[in-house]
């Protein structure tokens, strides 16, 4: 991800040795280095920006804040059309957080998608002990068939784990990029949530807990966060919500699962997230396909190529202004975005392409034995 300007703009990156200049590393081997060698990215360049507290704000995490800089974890919400770019906008994200922090970088796992492949080879996949795991690579034509694969071939290394909090303070390596998928049986899920008694949220009754092995699959990532911002550790852990309208809709409700209940959770969750180092980066097709208590609590939107940017504080939630007047967005390429806040704007960043290894996606199977 180049996260500059575009060479037409009038600020413009400086062509860097980045073997000696790349966030103080000097030629030390990381995976961020390895993954920017491969797909031939530039290093990063906080200089390149118009607005420190834009992009440099979100993107390097530290304790102690200086001037245009928030101390702990960060946010943000990129939203555009399918086929805009955000998951490689993802992933080149990913890859920087990687390189400038040296930190743990989780993706949400979906067992119908699959858009981190391209990172495969330095990926550590977590799956729940006790669940048997099975995996294909399906072809986008239905005539064709699948391909079982093994996960162990594909990516770097595949762990278990037994609830969320084992991942958080056993698993997870700084400096590496991981796939998490959650657990079917919610395993932990409402220990954490007892566990944590200033918390009390309407439960859907019939003795059930909040959580529940009977709940949606995307329930678990409601206790996953609870587990992080309750049980940490409290070192720098990025979570990449891929599709966050999956998880939290604007239509949830308090169904027999406790949506929205849960989605409370997560709001108050996210407040707490910053102090222990926790950074939720969202992705969705739109503003409104996400509840609207999430979107109050989140600090940077990005707008994807293809659609209109916001212009009026009304069309953001969670925003007093908007510092755009005209919409950019919509004459935008792909690879390109438009990150705000309330008081400025990166008027146009641009990211590396990141090829995927075939035009197929991974479907995972979790089967509880």
């Amino acid at each position: 991800m180049s996260l500059q300007p575009n060479e037409n703009d009038q600020y413009l990156t400086e062509t860097i040795d980045w073997t000696e200049q790349a966030t103080g590393q000097g030629g030390r081997w990381t995976d961020a280095r390895s993954m920017r060698e491969e797909f031939g990215i530039a290093p990063y360049n906080s200089e390149a920006f118009e607005y420190p507290n834009v992009v440099p704000n979100a993107l390097e995490h530290t304790w102690a804040a200086g001037p245009n800089q928030d101390a702990g974890g960060t946010d943000f919400l990129a939203t555009g059309k399918p086929g805009c770019g955000k998951s490689t906008f993802g992933l080149s994200w990913s890859i920087r957080l990687l390189e400038v922090n040296e930190e743990k970088v989780v993706w949400r796992g979906s067992t119908s998608r699959s858009e981190w492949l391209p990172l495969a080879p330095w990926t550590t996949v977590l799956v729940p002990k006790g669940v048997d795991v099975s995996a294909e690579l399906v072809p986008k034509n239905p005539l064709h068939d699948a391909i079982e694969v093994d996960l162990e071939d594909m990516v770097r290394d595949v762990k278990r784990y037994e609830d969320p909090v084992h991942v958080n303070r056993q698993l997870l390596e700084p400096g590496q990029f991981h796939v998490l998928y959650p657990d079917p049986r919610m395993k932990g899920c409402q220990w954490v949530y007892e566990e944590a008694p200033e918390r009390t949220y309407e439960a859907p009754g019939d003795d059930r807990g909040l959580f529940d092995r009977e709940d949606p699959l995307n329930h678990w990532w409601f206790a996953y966060v609870l587990a992080r911002v309750e049980k940490g550790p409290n070192d720098f852990l990025s979570l990449i919500l891929d599709e966050i309208g999956d998880i939290a809709p604007e239509a949830a409700r308090s169904d027999q699962f406790a949506t929205y209940q849960k989605v409370e959770l997560l709001r108050d969750a996210f407040v707490d997230a910053r102090k222990y180092g926790l950074s939720l980066f969202a992705f969705g097709h739109s503003e409104r396909d996400i509840h609207n208590l999430i979107r109050h609590k989140i600090r940077w939107r990005i707008s994807m190529p293809g659609s209109a940017n916001p212009t009026s504080k009304n069309d953001v939630i969670g925003m007093d202004s908007v510092p755009m007047t005209n919409d950019m967005t919509s004459r935008y390429d792909i690879g390109e975005c438009l990150p705000f806040t309330e008081r400025n704007f990166e008027r146009k960043v641009r990211w590396d392409d990141i090829p995927a290894p075939h035009d197929r996606t991974l479907s995972v199977d979790l089967e509880v034995r």
